[in-house]
Order: structure tokens, then sequence, then C-alpha cells
């Protein structure tokens, strides 16, 4: 290869990625993937005489680009033209996922004129053949692709038609037993009594709150060594495992293509795998269908989605003793709805509803009392006084600049009268200009933190008539969802407690307002 091609070929970089294939290598001991493509690429560079000056390395693997950090910045600066060409293993290391994917990264390479190295063919997709060819590479890469991931979930079916289990924790009652390189399901001999009591128990009407308290009454600990919960009952209720089913594919799973973390959704039934008789059953099939439709008579959907919130404290209050939420709770007994904390372990009172929100009304006008008193006293002066200071250094650096650029300006009048000769004109002119730069920095920081502290002393102030306006709004006001929403305005959140000893409207709230920062 020639002087010329190298430099058409330079500045030039390496796009590193793993594929599928990589990674079951290197559990089985073949060494790191990536390190030994480095090495291969390096080789190559050299043979051309190609100077690398930076690495893309791939540590995510994902079909779509999006979940590939590395790649969507080597096709930013590609877009910038900071690239001539770009080192990989294989075209399909640069995408094999979706069509438009592959379009997307294609496109880019060909309008910046980017040229792809590879082991075994340079590629300018600018060239008709070159493009073809890659246009035919990476509809192999995709069928590839297809074929792999068919294969692999075929041949997790068959495991599982085989009686194999192919989740990572069994299910509550069950232990993994491992014979002849296969996974079955046996029954634990420390959770078989309990699993058996909570079927019998709902089969009987006793409600999962109910079968809860009884497993923690007896001292059975959950699977996660916690008491036990609605929840935790109703997920075992849930779960074909104890009629001696193998389910797959029940959740349908997959990277968000619109943010981080994945996508999911429950699959209906007749889009799920059932794999029956795979391992002894705690109830049979028609017992489990019986409790799937006692489970979809007794659901019903939460209040507040059919008619807002009855709760103008919701998710204001929190327990002082657990941390946790403190609920609203009306009862049919009696008339007055009470908060309560939402652990059904903890040792918190609850009290009447009216008592806490009065309270905390209170709460809030005292503390409005005090931080006025506190405005008039302390802060004017002081936040102005503040304000004044960052003012002042804003002007003398704009002083200074301007300064600088006086200086630079006289430059060239020293040059023109040959005052100054070029070597001197330029060595001043470097000296003039990093401080230029570096007054213009400083100058900049010094602006936003002029503005910061303005705003800040402008959200003090304004905080005053904020309270006082929630207040009037607070007692005008007969809807719970819009009342909620002004007192979160202003608090972030409150404290309670209630000790066993104490009685009626005696208990401790601690108000935190939301103070502009």
């Amino acid at each position: 290869m020639n002087n010329q091609l190298n430099k058409d070929l330079e500045p030039s970089c390496f796009y590193l990625r793993k594929s599928r294939e990589d990674q079951e290598a290197e559990t089985k001991g073949d060494g790191e993937t990536l390190a030994k493509h480095k090495k291969a690429l390096f080789k190559i560079a050299a043979e051309h005489g190609i100077t690398v000056t930076k690495i893309f390395e791939e540590v995510v693997s994902g079909e779509s680009i999006i979940h590939r950090p590395e790649m969507l910045n080597l096709l930013k600066e590609i877009e910038l033209g900071k690239w001539k060409s770009v080192f990989c293993m294989d075209i399909d290391r640069l995408g094999r996922g979706k069509m438009q994917d592959q379009g997307l990264i294609i496109e880019t390479f060909k309008q910046a004129q980017t040229k792809i190295i590879t082991p075994r063919k340079i590629y300018d997709l600018n060239n008709e053949w070159d493009e073809e060819y890659t246009e035919f590479e990476s509809f192999m890469a995709r069928k590839e692709l297809k074929i792999i991931t068919r294969r692999l979930q075929g041949g997790r079916i068959r495991s599982l038609e085989e009686g194999n289990y192919l989740g990572a924790i069994p299910p509550y009652g069950y232990l993994v037993e491992k014979k002849d390189h296969k996974r079955y399901l046996i029954k634990h001999p420390e959770q078989r009594e309990p699993t058996n009591l909570i079927w019998t128990a709902y089969q009987f009407n006793m409600g999962t709150n109910k079968i809860a308290n009884e497993l923690n009454q007896m001292g059975y600990p959950s699977y996660s060594g916690k008491k036990w919960s609605a929840s935790s009952v109703l997920a075992i209720l849930k779960n074909p495992a104890y009629a001696g089913v193998n389910a797959w594919k029940k959740v349908a799973s997959k990277k968000s293509t619109t943010r981080t973390g994945r996508e999911t959704r429950h699959r209906p039934r007749e889009e799920q795998i059932w794999i029956y008789d795979c391992h002894e059953p705690y109830i049979t099939l028609e017992e489990f269908e019986q409790v799937q439709n006692m489970l979809s008579r007794k659901y019903h959907p939460p209040y507040q989605l059919l008619s807002g919130i009855t709760n103008p404290l919701a998710g204001l209050i929190r327990c002082d003793i657990c941390g946790g939420s403190m609920i609203y709770r009306p009862y049919q007994h009696q008339q007055f709805p009470h908060l309560m904390c939402y652990n059904r372990h903890c040792l918190n009172k609850s009290c009447r509803f009216e008592y806490v929100e009065k309270k905390l009304l209170e709460g809030l006008q005292l503390w409005l009392d005090d931080y006025c008193a506190q405005w008039e006293i302390f802060m004017p002066k002081g936040e102005r006084s503040t304000v004044n200071a960052r003012e002042k250094a804003h002007q003398n650096l704009k002083k200074e600049l301007k300064e600088l650029e006086q200086q630079k300006d006289n430059l060239h009048n020293l040059l023109e009268k040959k005052i100054y000769n070029a070597a001197t004109y330029f060595e001043r002119l470097i000296k003039l200009s990093e401080k230029i730069d570096a007054a213009q920095k400083k100058l900049d920081k010094a602006e936003l933190a002029l503005s910061k502290e303005i705003l800040h002393e402008e959200s003090r102030r304004d905080i005053i008539p904020k309270i006082e306006k929630v207040l009037k709004i607070y007692e005008k006001s007969n809807d719970p969802t819009e009342k909620n929403k002004f007192l979160k305005s202003v608090i972030e959140y409150a404290t309670y407690r209630k000790e066993k000893w104490q009685k009626g409207d005696t208990f401790t709230l601690v108000l935190r307002p939301r103070l502009p920062q």
C-alpha cells in the first residue's frame, strides 16, 4: 500500500465488539475476545503503515445500536468528518440487528466517505461493487442472527419438554435437583407444610392477608426471610409450577428502544408454553384453574383509578418508625377515617385523619410566620449583600477581559509600526490569547453564579406568598387531588410518630418544607 493511500485512510480508529458466539467461547476458556481482536487489527494497521489514534471498545452487547453507546459515539464522530477509516474484525461487528440500524450505519459511512477495513478487505461504500457486497454481507449476518436465536429458543423448548427446570431460582416449596445434566424440581422438606397450607387455606376462602398473618404467627419464614405479605402469597397462588407445570414465555421482555432498561408485558395464556407433569405437584391442574377463577372474581381496581385520590395528604406523610408510607383508611363501622402505616408489622399507632390534617396545616402556618419574621430581620440584607458581591466580581471580570482585548488590538498596531517583529508578535499573541480564554471562562462562571444567586433570592422571597396561597386554597377547595397538588408544591414530606401510650390528637408531626436550594 503506497503512502498516498495511507494518507487517504488517516485519521483511523478501531471498533471492537463481542458477538454472542465470542461470549460463549470465553465461558469455555478460549481467552478474552477483544484483546485478540485488538492484537490482530494492530498487526494489519502496522503492515499498511496506518496510525490508529482511538479505539471504540463496546463493553455491552445489543442487537439495536441504541444499546451500543460506543457505536453511537463512532457514528457521531464519522458525521463530523473525524475519521477517514474504521478498522473492525468483520462487517457484522458494526451491526447485524434491525435493517434500519444497518441502513443507518452504512449510509453514515457512505456519506462521510469513511472506509471500513477488515482483515479480508477494505470497503469503500461509494464504490458500487463494495456497497452491494456490504449489503449482501449485512443481509447474511441478519439471517445468521435469526437462525442462532431460533436455535437457542428451540433448545430451551426441547429442554422444557424433557422436564428440565430453566429458572434460576426454584419457586417457594421446591428445590432444584441436578441429575444426568438436567435440573428437576423436587419438594422442599422444610417448605412443604406452609406451601400446602397456602393452597388449602385459599380454597377454603381465607384471604391472602389472613394467610400471610397465619404463616407469620406460625413462624414460617418467607423466601426472602422477611415476614409474609399478601403479595408474596398471591405470587404463589398465580404460579402454575405448583400444578406440576413448567411454564415458559410468561413475560415478554426486550430492551427499550427509547430509554435505558427493559420493556416487559405479561403474555396471555395462549402465547405461553406450558409443559405438563414435569414434577410432583402440590395441587391438581383443575384445582389451580379453580383458584385462578376465585382470584379473578375477587380482584377490584384501585379506588383512585375510578374517581381520583381521596386522601389530600397522599404521598406526603411518612412513618417515623419504619419509613413506610402512611395510608388513608376509611372504616365502615365508624365515621372517622384514619391514617395508618402501610407496614402491617410496624408499631406506629394509627390516628384520625382529621387530626393529622389539622396539625399539618397549623404547622405550615407556624413555619410560615417564623420564616416571615426571619426574612424581615436577616434575609434581605444578607441575600442582597451576596448578590452585590457577585455583581461586583462580575463587573471586575468584564473590565479585566475588556483590557485584555484592548491589549490584543494594540499588538496589531505595534506589528504594523514595526515595533514588534513577527516572532515577538506571535509570542505575545499566544500569551494574550491564553489570558483572554482564562478570563472568559472566569466571566462565564461568574455570570452563571450571579444568575443562580438572583434566582435563589427571588425563590426564597416568593415562597412566602406561595405558601399563603396554598393555605387559602386548601381551606376553600373540596377537591382532594387539587389539595394534594398544592401541598406537594410547598412540602417535600412530613414524618409521623404516635406511641402506644399516646391518645387522640397527641402525636409528633415534623414538616420538611420545600425550600429553594
